[in-house]
This record gives structure tokens, C-alpha cells and sequence, in this order.
């Protein structure tokens, strides 16, 4: 078996264990509620939407939000606060792109929002740092 060929065998075979890595780390606890703002730089037209807003957002709107994934909730479903509430949100492990973050990291979900009230939800397209 040549190298080249031998090479892209072992690559198939390796990428199905980077796959997994990344996600949410439990444990930890996030700064208070108070404490979120500071250090915030930026003219408010240009803020992200706060959680609040998301009760009574279009069905399919996109929504980008910052604050901290408080808990996992069960398969990829999290907690996700920031300084105006909570919401539930959806991430698949795709979106966490193998990085790994606690309840401590402040992160920019971003994606579509579905449901009404109190069973408003987030279905997470992208997770970066702020």
C-alpha cells in the first residue's frame, strides 16, 4: 500500500474522534446577575438580544445572545442566561466547534428562535466567544 494512500485511510479513521470533543463542562457556577455588564463596550442600538425579548419573538427569527450556559439539561439541551433571564436552548455538539465551555465562560449563541412564552426556545446555529 503506498503512503498517500495509506494516509488518507488513517485520516478517515481519525476524524471520527475529534467528533466528540468540545461541548459544555459542568460544576461551575456563573458571576452574578449584576455583574454581567461590566466591562460591556458599544452603543446599545448595536446591542445583542436579551433573553426577555425572546418570549415574544417571531417564529424563525434569528437572534444572537450573550451570557452563560448555566447547565445541561439533557442531550443537547442547555440552560442559557444572560442578564435579563433564562432560556432553553438547543446546541448539537457541532456548534461548539470542540471547544468546551463552563457555566463560567461568557459565550455569543446564535440561531432561531421557536415557541411562544414560556416554552420559547433556541435552536443554537453557532456558539463563538464574545
Amino acid at each position: 500500500m503506498n503512503k498517500a494512500s495509506w494516509f488518507a485511510v488513517m485520516l478517515m479513521l481519525s476524524s471520527g474522534a475529534y467528533a466528540e470533543q468540545g461541548g459544555f463542562e459542568q460544576g461551575k457556577t456563573p458571576p452574578p446577575q449584576q455583574k454581567e455588564d461590566a466591562g460591556y463596550k458599544g452603543s446599545e442600538d448595536t446591542a445583542e438580544t436579551p433573553v426577555s425579548l425572546i418570549k415574544d419573538f417571531r417564529q424563525g427569527g434569528y437572534v444572537t445572545l450573550e451570557g452563560y450556559i448555566v447547565k445541561k439539561v439533557g442531550g443537547n439541551t442547555y440552560q442559557f442566561r444572560d442578564s435579563s433571564g433564562t432560556v432553553i436552548i438547543d446546541a448539537p455538539a457541532s456548534t461548539f466547534k470542540g471547544k468546551t465551555y463552563s457555566a463560567e465562560d461568557k459565550v455569543r449563541v446564535s440561531g432561531k428562535v421557536f415557541g411562544k412564552g414560556e416554552s420559547a426556545h433556541l435552536k443554537v446555529s453557532r456558539i463563538d466567544e464574545p
